[in-house]
């Protein structure tokens, strides 16, 4: 059950010392009474805004854009892009994801679903590589960082974008989305 709301209040059970958490809850959240007084895993993060469908709309045309003007895939472009100013994935206790394949750098460079950067080859003529989130998975923050990357990138290969100015009202739109 995914819900979003806003921390209360933080107190003390008198008989078992532990804390107790209260929230404010947006949603309605149905069964819930059926969880009363059972064991539950519960995950709590800050809400952010996810990043609009423009941003990521302007982010796949910049990447067409260089990848035309630097004769490549549009996957090994976006892959690129995305090792470079994008997210890596991390594990539940904040580890970086790791995979070792026998697919070689050439391979996964063109990998249109995995974006993943090399770290280095292993012993047993294996890959290491660190594994980066799809910008589809991007909160409005994330996907700022990623198009600022992508921005400056067009602009090392003298490609047009939007001046600092639009780009600023863009992403007011994309914020009020």
């Amino acid at each position: 059950m995914d819900l979003t709301g806003r921390l209360c209040e933080v107190s003390r059970d008198y008989i078992t010392k532990k804390p107790m958490v209260k929230f404010l809850i947006n949603e309605e959240p149905n069964g819930i009474e059926d969880l009363e007084y059972k064991d539950l895993k519960i995950k709590i993060s800050k809400a952010t805004k996810p990043r609009s469908l423009d941003a990521n709309a302007y982010f796949h045309v910049l990447c067409n854009k260089l990848r035309e003007k630097l004769n490549m895939s549009m996957s090994h472009m976006k892959n690129i892009l995305i090792t470079s100013y994008g997210q890596i994935e991390y594990l539940d206790e904040g580890v970086p994801l790791c995979c070792k394949i026998n697919a070689p750098i050439r391979y996964v460079e063109e990998l249109e679903n995995a974006h993943l950067k090399f770290v280095r080859a292993t012993d047993d003529g294996a890959y290491m590589y660190i594994v980066y989130r799809g910008s589809h998975t991007y909160d409005s923050r994330e996907m700022h960082i990623l198009l600022e990357g992508t921005i400056a990138e067009c602009k090392d290969q003298g490609i047009e974008t939007a001046t600092p100015d639009e780009l600023r009202k863009m992403e007011e739109l994309w914020i009020k989305h």
